[in-house]
């Protein structure tokens, strides 16, 4: 309890530690060190609420009062430039250093990049002042394209055009959101984003963008060309693994760590959130997990191995996206079944050897959170696929 802990990463799983920490009891130092100027908050907003002013803030993880009354020392607007894991510090960009009994890596990710210039007229969206710099060019009638039919493109296509842009979307793959959600389920989406004017075009990429004084003129992999007022890219994240990688710890698209998020190649270092590679279930290989979900169940599984308290059961991952009016819900691994029942237009549930396995569900939460509770129990099929039949009476 009187440890010295530093968190290097002040987002959404480093704040969450911090807090999960104190209330299982830790009463030791607790240093919180990020590089951006804000305290920690929630991502998910920054597509929706928050870029489209609904939301005047981010949603904080705790006020000011609450960090005081945590006592966690907060050092914001500063990054780690290395870690010596010999003398268990971390020396910081203001060229001070952070001694550490224990180190959480909570670093997350830094936004995927075209290979083409950057120029004023061309967003990202990954912070606050992302957030807030997109917000202010996304003007009434602008021409927005949007390079990437992901979760965050999507969002942000849906979101301007509720503030009165024209949105297109370009994405290279032959359907949108093939990394996380099954065809069918993007299928309803593609349908939403068609009837509020968003124009996707699948299997184009862009290959030149040329800077005009008022606008951008984009050349795309076929040949035709695009004029828009703005560009908004949202193709991914790479993790920020360099300092681990640097120090000697194992890596491979993220910090490998164990089930308890403790790093593979030193015990007193854990890695969480988006930065974390692990296996799950049954893999044999470790993939990272960029959801809410995650940020919050990493940071609290690594504050009870650093007490020394036991595991809780892990829950099923899960996260969730608002568009175009609608919300979609994941649960579980959809691609894991081998069987779908239908349970009226909005859910899908998938089923391995009569076994729920996973979900989605459009605008259904009460059965989401039903689905939820089953995952791992069998189902009579039957039951399952009857809209008027409670999900919780489908249960085997």
């Amino acid at each position: 309890m009187d440890e010295r802990i530093v968190i290097l990463g002040a987002g959404h799983a480093g704040g969450s530690a911090a807090i999960a920490l104190r209330d299982l009891g830790f009463s030791g130092e607790i240093s919180l060190i990020g590089e951006e100027t804000d305290a920690p908050y929630e991502r998910p907003t920054l597509s929706k609420a928050f870029l489209s002013g609904a939301d005047p803030e981010p949603v904080w993880l705790a006020n000011d009062a609450r960090w005081r009354d945590l006592n966690v020392q907060l050092t914001l607007g500063v990054s780690g430039i290395a870690i010596d894991r010999e003398s268990r510090s971390v020396t910081l960009s203001n060229g001070s250093s952070a001694p550490y009994d224990r180190l959480i890596l909570a670093t997350g990710g830094r936004v995927r990049r075209l290979d083409t210039p950057d120029h004023p007229r061309i967003h990202h969206l990954r912070t606050t002042d992302d957030a807030r710099a997109l917000a202010k060019a996304a003007k009434p009638g602008a021409r927005a394209v949007i390079v990437g039919g992901g979760v965050i493109g999507l969002e942000t296509a849906s979101t301007l055009v509720d503030l009165g842009l024209t949105a297109m979307v370009l994405e290279a793959g032959d359907r949108l959101l093939g990394r996380n959600i099954p065809g069918e389920a993007a299928g309803w989406l593609a349908s939403a984003h068609a009837r509020i004017g968003v124009d996707v075009r699948l299997g184009r990429s862009v290959r030149a963008i040329e800077h005009r004084a008022n606008d951008l003129k984009i050349q795309l992999d076929g040949g035709e060309t695009l004029e828009a007022d703005l560009m908004v890219v949202g193709i991914g994240i790479i993790p920020c693994a360099e300092l681990a990688e640097a120090s000697g710890l194992p890596t491979a698209g993220g910090v490998l760590v164990d089930s308890s998020y403790r790093s593979l190649g030193d015990e007193r270092v854990f890695a969480i959130g988006d930065l974390a590679a692990r296996t799950w279930g049954d893999e044999p290989n470790p993939r990272r997990m960029e959801t809410w979900a995650h940020a919050q169940t990493s940071a609290r599984a690594a504050a009870l191995a650093i007490l020394g308290l036991p595991a809780e059961p892990e829950p099923a991952p899960w996260f969730w996206t608002a568009q175009c009016g609608h919300m979609l819900q994941i649960v579980g691994d959809p691609g894991a079944g081998d069987t779908v029942i239908a349970r009226g237009d909005g859910v899908r549930l998938y089923v391995r050897d009569d076994v729920l396995v996973g979900a989605v569900c459009l605008d259904q939460p009460r059965d989401f959170g039903t689905a939820k509770r089953l995952i791992g129990k069998a189902l009579v099929a039957d039951r399952a696929s009857d809209p008027a039949t409670d999900l919780r009476k489908a249960a085997a």
